[in-house]
């Protein structure tokens, strides 16, 4: 338990932190504002417990904490001037209040705050030797998902730039995108372009880290069984610092095949 002398000392540091957040608003302190101390009389009343708004203390600290209709940190029409009216005469009563008033979010409270949808831009650059396997692996199948952005086929283009030498797409003579894309689109391969995110649930490194094997799974429905695995196998190809990660071979595993590694 804290000794007094260590609850003023807290006391004492916050207070420094609120008139550096208020200075840094532009809100200037002067000597109306302060707690006047009354003497010894009333050093053997009950400390009060300070009542600060919720949503005052949320427009000040500028994420939302508390209940749902607490929420004011995005509301712009509370002013400074109305947020310190409305704390500047409780939160220097304790150090209580201080730590409240300044301490950060929770380590269990998430942000709540509504993110916009991300717009999918295709890859400028094709094959990018800056990329690690996993992430040749995801941008493959976020090219896929967005095949036809901006133009048809796109994403089996980007496929066909990450395939290496090695890969049947290489060494089927004369296959195009467009032929290839008919392809996948007539069999279990259609979920490339058709499911709504993607994880990476496992994968490994050859000895001489030149091959990657990697099991993306993708989620196709709502249900928690509702995901497709596909198996990539990955070579380096290049030298040194110009080595790219391409994909060797790609593998859905067939619905029958799965059930049958069930039981």
């Amino acid at each position: 338990m804290a000794s007094p002398n260590e609850d003023d000392a807290e006391g004492a540091d916050l207070a420094a932190q609120f008139f550096k957040m208020a200075q840094a608003k532009g809100i200037s302190l002067d000597s109306s504002d302060y707690v006047e101390d009354d003497g010894d009389e009333e050093e053997d009343e009950e400390e009060e417990e300070p009542n600060i708004p919720q949503g005052a203390i949320n427009a000040f600290l500028g994420y939302d904490t508390g209940e749902v209709g607490d929420k004011l940190a995005g509301n712009v029409s509370l002013t400074d001037d109305q947020l310190y009216s409305e704390v500047k005469e409780r939160v220097l009563d304790t150090a209580g209040g201080f730590v409240e008033l300044v301490g950060g979010p929770r380590e269990d409270e998430e942000d709540e705050g509504d993110t916009a949808p991300k717009v999918y831009e295709p890859p400028s650059v094709v094959p990018d030797v800056d990329l690690t396997a996993g992430e040749v692996v995801l941008l493959i199948l976020e090219a896929l998902k967005n095949n036809d952005n901006p133009t048809p086929n796109k994403g089996v283009e980007i496929l066909f730039g990450y395939s290496s030498s090695s890969s049947q797409i290489m060494n089927e003579e004369g296959l195009t995108p467009n032929e290839y894309a008919d392809f996948l689109k007539e069999t279990e391969y259609k979920v490339l372009f058709d499911h709504e995110e993607v994880m990476i649930d496992k994968g490994k490194y050859a000895f001489d880290g030149k091959k990657a094997f990697l099991t993306a799974r993708l989620r196709v429905g709502p249900g928690p069984k509702d995901f497709t695995s596909c198996n990539f196998i990955l070579t380096s190809e290049g030298k040194d610092d110009d080595a790219a990660w391409l994909v060797e071979s790609m593998l859905i595993r067939p619905e029958s095949m799965r059930r049958r590694r069930r039981r």
